[in-house]
């Protein structure tokens, strides 16, 4: 549940303030339930409606929600000396609401809705191999931050730790989906989800212990500005854990089966795939150190046709068999993360 301790850890989306003030018109400083977070520094505001903060901002904004928010409320926004505008942070926005677009027509549809996809035995096994090792990285009582957290497929995997996660992801209809997911679940996590923008996340610099970007940045206009937020928001010693379509030599034949047979309906940015080498460019001059390794060397399609405990048991030998390969070490369909954020380097002469 969203509280004042969780605000206290968020910043302007526009211009980076992290000078916040917020009014709870419903709910506790505990249990925040409806609210407006007001940036002091450009005046900028962003309603929290039941629990969700929405930092949307430009053409990303829910216009509708952003009216129905102020006719709820105008009294009170009023003497704040706010006004209806909608904040504009720029970016790259056409790009990014096609993104949006796809996630929200994602949310629920007659085709496949996200959940289904989710359940597919290859990403049941997939998910199940990747965050067994995370799993035992992250420590309690720590602070995680999921970007692009969907309907909290990831989220998900973690729910079962005494840690705080805040999530958000550029869908509200995503972010209503993973709210009402885990409301009532008795997670021993305690997670606040958000609608923003990855372009420009809504948190403090330094404020994190890990940040989770799972099948992120093949989805974003700008994974290098991406790559700098997560480096930017986490402590230093914190570290980044992510997932993406790899440069497989095998590309070539998964995307012939997709379109002989889609197992799912992708919508991806202008870097579709990468190599170890690309997340190392995305993160250059950030001082973050990666390490890299590919997973899952045979076809979605087979997989999908298994139980998924058979599906992760064949992965898993599969992975074990082509890791141990030369040529097919680096050739896998997915590429992992790992990214450490380097401690600053002391002045000369410092103790």
């Amino acid at each position: 549940m969203l509280n004042s301790d969780i605000l206290a850890r968020l910043a302007c989306p526009v211009d980076g303030s992290e000078q916040l003030s917020w009014q709870v018109f419903r709910g506790t400083p505990d249990a925040i339930a409806d609210a407006v977070i007001v940036c002091d520094a450009c005046r900028a505001w962003f309603p929290v409606d039941d629990g969700i903060p929405d930092f949307l901002t430009g053409p990303l904004a829910y216009a509708e929600d952003r009216a129905r928010f102020w006719q709820s409320h105008e009294r009170e926004l009023g003497k704040l000396g706010l006004t209806p505008d909608t904040p504009s942070a720029g970016g790259e926005a056409e790009l990014q609401r096609a993104q949006q677009r796809h996630f929200d027509w994602y949310s629920q549809n007659e085709k496949q809705s996200y959940g289904e996809y989710e359940r597919l035995p290859f990403w049941v096994a997939a998910d199940g191999m990747a965050f067994a090792r995370w799993r035992g990285l992250i420590r309690p009582r720590s602070w995680l931050l999921d970007v692009g957290c969907g309907p909290g497929r990831a989220t998900a995997r973690l729910i079962d730790l005494d840690i705080e996660i805040l999530a958000f992801d550029v869908s509200k209809a995503m972010v209503r989906l993973a709210a009402e997911r885990f409301r009532s679940s008795g997670a021993k996590a305690r997670t606040v989800f958000m609608a923003a923008d990855a372009m420009s996340f809504p948190v403090r610099s330094a404020n994190l212990d890990y940040v989770m970007a799972y099948g992120v940045l093949h989805h974003v206009p700008d994974p290098p500005r991406v790559c700098r937020e997560i480096h930017r928001v986490l402590q230093p010693g914190g570290l980044y854990l992510g997932s993406e379509n790899s440069t497989s030599v095998f590309r070539g034949l998964f995307e012939l089966l997709q379109k002989i047979r889609p197992q799912w309906y992708e919508e991806a940015g202008p870097e579709a795939l990468f190599s170890a080498r690309a997340l190392e460019q995305s993160f250059a001059g950030t001082g973050m150190t990666l390490s890299t390794r590919t997973s899952v060397f045979l076809p979605p399609h087979f997989l999908n046709r298994l139980p998924a405990g058979a599906a992760r048991a064949l992965l898993g030998a599969t992975d074990r068999i082509g890791t141990a390969i030369p040529f097919l070490r680096d050739n896998g369909g997915l590429i992992l993360v790992e990214g450490t954020k380097s401690p600053p380097v002391p002045a000369p002469g410092a103790r």
